[in-house]
């Protein structure tokens, strides 16, 4: 005990001295990150706030450097919370002597005697309130008076202090309260705002108005006293008015901000590309055609305005109401992956003329019936209609369902799945086989946002780029040119035809508008969703129309539920100025063609108009379908079309189902059995094709086709093309099903 006794005081010494030495460490400058207490505020294009979104402490903050606050506010913070703050070294023990002596006289904490430093220390480490923690927060202070000048803690100091109603910092709580910058604050306002850290609840401004103007008056007095303000200034700010700014809360474009938080690179401030009035008028559009629609039982909408040549998204609204909790307006259908419809078809369109097809090419809207896995497919038409012969601009134009899936039998859905993925339909996830030649018809689910994408790629000429919310960043990551710029013309060209997509909507539909503007509606299946895209040079508008809920729609299509709402927003955006032509590239040229034949004007052709065309695949051969005295013989098309011309020119689909027998069997339809098939002697064998097809039953797979005993390869479908040779043949198709192998076999010779 003698021996512990006796280094007692060597002990204490080395404490004393290590304890020292401590406060010299300097504080960690990861301590003194803003990330807990900054706020994220966003911005439209313009600069109007569209919402500020709570730090992670639950606060408003916005931080600013000290030469961004006024010299009055700094002022007014020393006076009223640590007058000797410039003299002290992080603790004064003048007020903490004080505070003890006023706490003793009153029989209760009155004053902590705490400085700004200590003040700020609170504010990093949030300690308790207990004595232990007091001496821990008078060792920081002190540390920290070593780290950093006396601006930087008054800067740290006003940046974090808080000011009730969620608001951190003297530059959030001037913007709250004074609905102005901390840089722009007279000593009135000064003094009002530095009136609040003393206890944020019991002068809070909104609620205890005349407490906090007591508090104004007296860090007035003292900053007279302190002779910072003279008696006419003095005067001049105590009878200054108390102007407070209405509280609210600004929550604008809801669904947009919603989206950019959960983005990466979000900045505390951050100018999105958003233009906020416009994107009112939008929602004011959507939220009154929604109404119009009401008993039509459609619910909602969802828009997404894109500027085509940066890639900015100026409006975008996930439903017609956010704060309609009846029908979940708070989601965003902008992100829903949803069936497209019809809206799907221009891409087909575009990946086939990148091929041998034009524009001008002959497509067969007949009866097709494709077998597949889990049973036949069988196209109809939204007219349910057939119409024989259509040339690809008038097909596409009008929207007709077989064209684009005979079309696709050509090209393959594997081919056209990695298209669309290409043109960032990324929601296509699945195999082609689960999708079949439905795809074209919009049988996958994707997105608004990533159809919006993809027609803004045909508006660029093939290229496709990512969609950007920022607005000071180009947002032109271009990914990849997807089509060629001749390609997206022609399908721009056919889309802004008002005249070819006439017989299928007419003239006075909401697709038509006074200026360019290529556009396609499309309805999924059981009137589920309707949809409009389109574009114009500038802008691209994408816009979906339903249920949340999955509840089919009245029989409305794209053209009446999601076309005005299109046609509205169009109209806004050119409202001052029209849209310019689209513009051509090179690489095309105009000819004249047969409007039946789609080929070179014969002598006896009647009707001809002209067709764009990509250099050197211009029509070759001259018109034969059109011959002395009117008469017209398809079979110069194609033979395929020898069935539709003894039926005549418009069947009813309903009546052109097959018989009870004809659906338990595999036969071949074309070409008949001791046929006649001719070769045109005016034409290279290069470009001339015959269609061999048959009519399978249900379940029938595994399809092949034999040509004089030698099987055609890669033929594993009901249509298959062959160049024709002259000579006589021997035609067979095999399949099996469920009851056994299935065969079918004819004649025919080429001459």
């Amino acid at each position: 005990m003698k021996r512990r006794f006796a280094a007692f005081p060597e002990d204490v010494v080395w404490l004393v001295l290590t304890v020292s030495a401590t406060l010299f460490f300097p504080v960690a400058q990861a301590d003194l990150a803003f990330e807990e207490v900054a706020s994220t505020r966003l911005y439209d294009r313009n600069g109007y706030l569209l919402r500020e979104a709570l730090s992670p402490q639950a606060g408003r903050g916005h931080w600013v450097p000290l030469d961004s606050i006024s010299d009055r506010a700094v002022r007014a913070a020393i006076v009223a919370e640590d007058r000797r703050f410039l003299a002290h070294r992080g603790v004064d023990g003048i007020a903490l002597l004080r505070a003890a002596w006023q706490n003793a006289v009153t029989g209760r904490v009155v004053s902590g005697g705490s400085t700004i430093t200590q003040q700020l220390v609170r504010n990093l480490y949030h300690f308790p309130r207990n004595i232990f923690f007091k001496a821990v927060e008078m060792w920081y202070a002190v540390r920290l008076e070593s780290t950093l000048t006396k601006e930087q803690i008054l800067e740290q100091y006003l940046n974090r202090i808080p000011f009730g109603n969620q608001t951190f910092g003297v530059e959030a709580a001037a913007r709250l309260y004074l609905g102005k910058s901390a840089f722009d604050l007279t000593w009135s306002e000064a003094a009002l705002l530095m009136a609040l850290p003393k206890s944020p609840t019991r002068y809070n401004p909104y609620l205890q108005m005349t407490s906090a103007s007591k508090r104004r008056v007296w860090i007035l007095r003292r900053l007279r006293g302190q002779g910072w303000l003279d008696e006419s200034e003095f005067s001049r700010a105590v009878n200054e008015p108390a102007l407070l700014f209405p509280r609210s809360s600004v929550f604008g474009a809801p669904h947009f901000t919603d989206w950019v938080l959960r983005q990466e690179g979000v900045k505390p401030v951050t100018y999105t590309s958003l233009d906020l009035p416009l994107q009112e008028k939008v929602e004011t559009i959507a939220s009154g055609h929604v109404a119009r629609l009401r008993s039509e039982n459609v619910s909602n909408a969802a828009i997404l305005v894109v500027h085509n040549a940066t890639g900015q998204i100026l409006a975008l609204t996930g439903s017609a109401d956010y704060f309609d909790s009846t029908h979940d307006g708070q989601f965003d259908a902008v992100f829903a992956r949803r069936q497209p419809g019809s809206a799907l078809k221009p891409f087909t369109y575009a990946l086939a003329f990148t091929t041998s097809f034009t524009p001008a090419s002959i497509l067969a809207d007949m009866e097709t019936i494709i077998p597949t896995d889990k049973g036949t497919f069988t196209p109809r038409n939204y007219d349910n209609r057939y119409h024989g012969p259509v040339r690809a601009r008038m097909a596409l134009a009008c929207s007709y369902n077989i064209s684009a899936v005979r079309l696709l039998q050509d090209l393959g859905v594997p081919a056209y799945l990695n298209k669309l993925r290409e043109c960032g339909l990324e929601s296509l996830n699945r195999e082609a086989d689960y999708y079949g030649h439905g795809l074209t018809l919009g049988n996958g689910e994707v997105s608004l946002y990533e159809l919006a994408r993809a027609y803004a790629l045909l508006a660029n000429g093939g290229r496709l780029l990512d969609l950007t919310f920022l607005r000071d960043e180009s947002g032109r990551t271009l990914r990849k040119n997807v089509f060629p710029p001749d390609v997206c013309f022609l399908v721009t060209d056919i889309l802004s035809d008002e005249a070819a997509r006439a017989p299928a909507f007419g003239y006075d539909s909401p697709l038509s508008l006074p200026f360019p503007c290529a556009v396609k509606s499309g309805t999924s299946s059981d009137f589920r969703d309707n949809w409009t895209v389109g574009y114009t040079r500038e802008y691209t508008v994408a816009v979906w129309a339903g249920n949340f809920d999955n509840k089919p729609m009245r029989r409305i299509s794209g053209i009446t539920g999601a076309g005005p709402i299109f046609h509205d927003v169009m109209i806004h955006l050119h409202r001052t100025r029209p849209a310019a032509p689209f513009e051509r590239p090179a690489g095309l040229v105009l000819r004249r063609i047969c409007s039946l034949s789609g080929q070179r004007p014969g002598p006896y052709c009647r009707s001809t108009l002209t067709e764009w065309f990509r250099t050197q695949s211009e029509p070759e051969q001259t018109c034969r379908v059109h011959g002395p005295e009117g008469t017209i013989d398809l079979n110069y098309l194609s033979p395929v079309f020898a069935r539709w011309q003894s039926g005549g020119q418009t069947v009813n689909a309903g009546a052109g189902q097959v018989s009870e027998d004809e659906t338990k069997t595999l036969r071949i339809t074309f070409p008949g059995n001791n046929a006649g098939l001719k070769i045109d002697p005016s034409v290279s064998l290069s470009h001339q094709a015959v269609f061999f097809e048959a009519l399978a039953s249900p379940g029938v797979g595994d399809i092949r086709w034999y040509l004089n005993g030698s099987r055609i390869e890669g033929a594993r479908t009901v249509r298959v093309y062959w160049k024709p040779q002259r000579g006589n043949y021997r035609l067979k198709v095999t399949g099996t099903s469920p009851s056994g192998e299935l065969a079918d076999e004819v004649e025919f010779e080429v001459e």
